[in-house]
């Protein structure tokens, strides 16, 4: 296997380049640290497998991993992409399934795990869990709505940014409430970041 890794640790890259490099089945991994140069990268050279972390903005400004996948994924949907990272949050997980990666894989994982589910990726299979099905899908309209609810607007902020009114915006809130099922704020921003909804403030 030919494996291009996309990830903004140095050091975590380096380490994981050396250890996948031992296993007999892989033929080379090489680092990708400058986002500008992927698409030359992965047309230019034939890659089986691209590992891509989620949270690589120290490399890219302002995209994510999930949001590089799916515009690569644009524009050639034969690529077997599968996000290495070390947020294990169901949301995530079910965007990258959405999106067409191959596979989500923790970076707590063994090694020997990693590996045999990259030769699952290679062999055509995805690696995924099974539970990523868990509630309601919320709707793009309410996705918008938590976002912005929970950057900290007020309801009156978040109505007249999305154009309706309070009234409007508290018959919304309700049922992502009961979609997500908690009871207030605090536990809407946590369960969220739980499921991926918003995203760490680092990212």
């Amino acid at each position: 296997m030919k494996i291009l890794l996309i990830d903004d640790h140095g050091m975590f890259s380096e380490s994981l380049k050396v250890t996948l490099e031992k296993d007999e089945s892989i033929e080379k991994v090489d680092i990708l640290d400058d986002i500008n140069k992927v698409e030359y990268k992965i047309l230019n050279n034939e890659y089986d497998i691209i590992l891509m972390d989620i949270n690589i903005k120290k490399i890219t400004g302002n995209k994510d991993g999930l949001t590089i996948t799916k515009e690569l994924l644009e524009k050639d949907n034969t690529l077997k992409i599968v996000m290495l990272t070390g947020f294990d949050m169901p949301g995530y997980e079910i965007e990258a399934q959405k999106i067409g990666a191959k596979g989500f894989i923790c970076k707590d994982e063994y090694t020997e795990i990693l590996i045999k589910k990259l030769k699952k990726v290679y062999n055509g299979e995805n690696v995924f869990r099974k539970e990523t099905t868990y509630m309601d899908e919320l709707t793009e309209r309410e996705k918008e709505i938590l976002i912005l609810y929970s950057s900290g607007l007020s309801r009156k902020e978040v109505a007249k940014e999305c154009h309706i009114s309070v009234s409007s915006l508290a018959v919304t809130l309700n049922r992502i409430y009961e979609k997500l099922d908690v009871r207030n704020y605090q536990e809407m921003v946590n369960k969220a970041l739980e499921l991926g909804y918003i995203k760490p403030s680092f990212f």
